[in-house]
C-alpha cells in the first residue's frame, strides 16, 4: 500500500503510516541472488530440424515471407540453441525493449522501492495560515492516478486531507511544481510527431499524474451539424478545448482527431463524426506535466477547503533555483512499491512507466535523472551483469517507441534466461503477460496454448515482435524471441503469423 507521511503533526490520522528512512541506492549493498552465475551458450546450428521445418514452413506462407525476420529458440535448462534465423543481426524491437528496463529497474532499485512526492512550505505558519508558498516537489511517481487508487485525484485528495490534519487552511501564496529531481527533456527527439499528441508518449518529467494525458469521453452531437460532444477527465483549468468538430449524417466518413491547439494547455477538436458513432475514449497528452500536476493539485486544494493565494503555478526545473534544500517536507507520499510500477510496462506495455523507470534508474544510481543517464545504467546492465556483448543492441529510450531502438534476438534471449535464474529478477517474469490470461496483451492470443507462454509483446510501424517462455507438456520451458520487420503488412497478419512460430516450438516436442 501507499504511505502517507505528515512531518511533526499532533493530529495525524491513525491511516497515515510513519515513513520508513530513506538509504541512498549508492549505499545499498549488493543483496544476495541479484546476479545470476554467468553460462556459456552453443552458437552451433540448430539443433532441432522437426522444429526447424515447422518454423521455416510458416515463414515461407507468401505474406511472412518478405518480412526481415530474427528469431532464436533455446533450451532453458541446456541452454542449447534448438532454432536460430538472424539471430545475430540488429532488429527494431519495439516494446521488447522493455525487457530490458524491467529488468535493470529490478537489479538496480530495492523490491520495496517507492516513489515520494513531498510537499514542502515555503514560509512560516501561522495561525492555519502558510505565509508564502507550498512546494509540490516530484520524484517521478507514476502511479498517481485511477489504475491504483479509487479516482484519478485520489492521492492529491489524501495529500490535502493530510495538510488540514496539520492544520493548514490557507496559503498566502501560490504553488510551486518543483519538477527538478529529473531534467527537463520531456519527449526523445526522433518520436514521431504525431505519437507526441498521444497517452503512449506523454512527456516524462519528475512531476505527472493520470499517465500525463487528459482522458477526453467523444460523441456525436445530437443532430447533423452540431459539434461533437467531448467531456475531459479530469475536468481542470489546466487545459481549454476548442471545439472545431462537427457532426455529420449516418454513414459518412469518419475523420475526428485532436491536436495542439494555440497556447498553454490548449488542445482542439476537428473533423467529422457521423450520427450513430459510439462513444469512444482518447488520451491526449499534456504539454507541460509540471504546470499540468501543479494546476490540478492547486484545484483539489480548494476543493477541499485549503484557500490558495494565488491560480497561477510556478514551475521549478532547474535544481540551482529549487527552493526546498534543507526543508522537511510538511506532507509526503509513497507510491505502492516497485513491482506495481513494472506490471503495467510489461503486462500493459505501459511506455510512459518504462521511461519513468530509465529516468529513475538515471537518478538513483548515476545522480542524474535524465535519459543520457538512465540508459547508461541499462548498458552498463546488459554487458557487464547479464554479459551481453555491447554490438548486440542499441538503445534511444525504454520503452520500444523510438525506431533507432536496435537488439539482436541472441541479446533478449540472454536476459529473459538470465531473468529465469536470477532470484531478484522474479518480479519481472511474474509481469509477464501470459496466453489467454484474464488481462495483459495476451490475453486473446495463443488461447489454444492458455497459460503456456508468458511472453513481452511489441509492435510500432512495419514492426512486430515477441519474446519470452514457452512451457513444453513434459515441463521443460524454452526461451524464444522473434522479431519481423519491414513486412508491410498489417499488423494483425504479422502477430498472427508470429503466434503460429510459437505453436511450432509448442509442439516439436
Amino acid at each position: 500500500m501507499p504511505i502517507l507521511r505528515l512531518m511533526n503533526s499532533r493530529r495525524a490520522g491513525a491511516a497515515l503510516l510513519a515513513l520508513a528512512a530513506i538509504v541512498p541506492l549508492s549505499a545499498q549493498a549488493p543483496r544476495g541472488g541479484n546476479v545470476a552465475a554467468s553460462r556459456s551458450y552453443a552458437t552451433s546450428a540448430p539443433a532441432n530440424s522437426r522444429l526447424a521445418a515447422r518454423i521455416d514452413s510458416v515463414l515461407a506462407r507468401p505474406h511472412l515471407a518478405r518480412a526481415h525476420w530474427g528469431i532464436e529458440v533455446r533450451d532453458a535448462s541446456t541452454g542449447q540453441t534448438l532454432y536460430a534465423r538472424n539471430a545475430e543481426r540488429l532488429f527494431i524491437p519495439a516494446s521488447n525493449l522493455k525487457l530490458i528496463v524491467s529488468a535493470a529497474a529490478a537489479h538496480h532499485l530495492d523490491p520495496e522501492h517507492r516513489f515520494r512526492t513531498g510537499l514542502y512550505a515555503a514560509g512560516t505558519v501561522r495561525d492555519g495560515t502558510l505565509e508564502g508558498d507550498l512546494v509540490l516537489y516530484g520524484r517521478g511517481d507514476p502511479m498517481i492516478s485511477a489504475r491504483y487508487f479509487p479516482s484519478r485525484t485520489a492521492v492529491f485528495d489524501s495529500l490535502a486531507d493530510s495538510l488540514r490534519a496539520h492544520g493548514i487552511r490557507r496559503i498566502t501564496g501560490g504553488i510551486v511544481a518543483d519538477e527538478s529531481w529529473m531534467d527537463g527533456e520531456y519527449v526523445r527527439g526522433d518520436w514521431e510527431a504525431y505519437d507526441l499528441r498521444w497517452w503512449y508518449a506523454a512527456p516524462v518529467g519528475a512531476l505527472g499524474f493520470n499517465d500525463n494525458s487528459i482522458d477526453f469521453r467523444i460523441e456525436p452531437g445530437a443532430v447533423a451539424g452540431a459539434p461533437a460532444r467531448i467531456t475531459g477527465s479530469p475536468a481542470s483549468g489546466a487545459y481549454t478545448l476548442q471545439n472545431a468538430s462537427r457532426t455529420i449524417a449516418s454513414g459518412g466518413r469518419h475523420t475526428f482527431d485532436l491536436e495542439r491547439g494555440p497556447g498553454p494547455g490548449a488542445v482542439r477538436a476537428y473533423g467529422q463524426i457521423p450520427l450513430g458513432t459510439g462513444a469512444s475514449s482518447e488520451s491526449f497528452a499534456v504539454d507541460n506535466p509540471a504546470r499540468w500536476t501543479g494546476t490540478v493539485f492547486r484545484e483539489v486544494l480548494e476543493r477541499r477547503g485549503i484557500e490558495v493565494g494565488r491560480d497561477a503555478v510556478r514551475i521549478v526545473s532547474d535544481p540551482a533555483s529549487s527552493t526546498i534544500g534543507g526543508l522537511a517536507p510538511v506532507v509526503e507520499w509513497r507510491s505502492p512499491p516497485l513491482p506495481q510500477a513494472i506490471g503495467p510496462v510489461l503486462m500493459n506495455s505501459q511506455n510512459w512507466f518504462a521511461e519513468l523507470l530509465v529516468k529513475t534508474l538515471g537518478r538513483e544510481v548515476r545522480g542524474e535523472g535524465s535519459w543520457s543517464a538512465g540508459l547508461a545504467v541499462e548498458r552498463a546492465f546488459l554487458t557487464d551483469v547479464v554479459g551481453i556483448d555491447s554490438a548486440d543492441f542499441v538503445l534511444r529510450d525504454g520503452s520500444g517507441l523510438s525506431s533507432g531502438n536496435l537488439v539482436t534476438p541472441r541479446a533478449l534471449v540472454r536476459l529473459l534466461d538470465y531473468v529465469r535464474r536470477t532470484p531478484r529478477q522474479a518480479v519481472v517474469r511474474r509481469a509477464l503477460p501470459v496466453s489467454g490470461a484474464q488481462d495483459g496483451s495476451l490475453r486473446s492470443r495463443l488461447t489454444d496454448l492458455r497459460g503456456r507462454v508468458a511472453a513481452k509483446t511489441g509492435y510500432i510501424g512495419n514492426v512486430d515482435s515477441l519474446s519470452g517462455f514457452v512451457t513444453m507438456p513434459d515441463g521443460r520451458e524454452v526461451i524464444f524471441c522473434i522479431i519481423a520487420n519491414g513486412s508491410g503488412q498489417p499488423s494483425a497478419r504479422m502477430k498472427a503469423g508470429i503466434d503460429d512460430v510459437v505453436r511450432a516450438i509448442a509442439a516439436a516436442g
